[in-house]
């Protein structure tokens, strides 16, 4: 039977540990300073009235993927649910890279191939969970198979309209979601990055 896998993210629960990020990074060997998967903050107030929100923030696996659209060589496909990137067509051109409205793909220094989450569907497949949903202390990320599983509360965000996100959020922050940049935005020696403070 065909699956058609969707991540939901309860920005709520999420604790900002990172352990998501450490155990993607460890799963895909990803270059120092690129990410597949990456925790965004927002610091709001002041002292001693402050609030700080957290936000994984991955792939989105999008049924009218900008970055599917872009790519000129037919290396990028959707298929149960996850868009994929066939690296034995990926030339590096970066056309991805742009078009994503989330910064979500990146260039493989090494490789100059395009990549970014697929799920962990290698494991997935064979009845595991995904590093990031595997390791996460909090249980703030879920990957589900059937449609009535998802929570009545959890939305898409950026554009979601258009490109219509398999991957949905729970209580993430409405100031954070439109802080998002299009395109590449993570640095591994720029902290403000992904950092806000309102």
């Amino acid at each position: 039977m065909k699956k058609n896998y969707k991540m939901i993210i309860n920005a709520q629960k999420c604790v900002g540990c990172h352990a998501c990020e450490v155990a993607c990074k460890q799963e895909y060997k990803s270059p120092l300073g690129f990410f597949r998967t990456m925790t965004l903050y927002l610091d709001e107030g002041t002292y001693p009235k402050v609030k700080r929100d957290f936000l994984p923030l991955m792939c989105r696996q999008c049924d009218d993927a900008l970055c599917q659209k872009a790519c000129t060589k037919g290396a990028i496909t959707k298929e149960n649910g996850i868009v994929k990137i066939d690296s034995s067509k990926c030339d590096g051109c970066q056309d991805c890279v742009s078009a994503c409205s989330i910064g979500a793909v990146y260039i493989n220094p090494y490789t100059n191939i395009a990549e970014k989450c697929n799920l962990c569907e290698h494991r997935l497949e064979i009845g595991l969970q995904a590093a990031c949903e595997a390791t996460c202390v909090a249980n703030a990320i879920t990957i589900i198979t059937d449609e009535k599983d998802i929570p009545s509360n959890a939305v898409g965000f950026k554009n979601h309209k258009l490109d219509k996100p398999s991957t949905l959020h729970i209580g993430a922050n409405e100031k954070m979601k439109n802080k998002i940049k299009h395109g590449r935005i993570f640095s591994a020696t720029n902290y403000e990055i992904y950092t806000w403070a309102e």
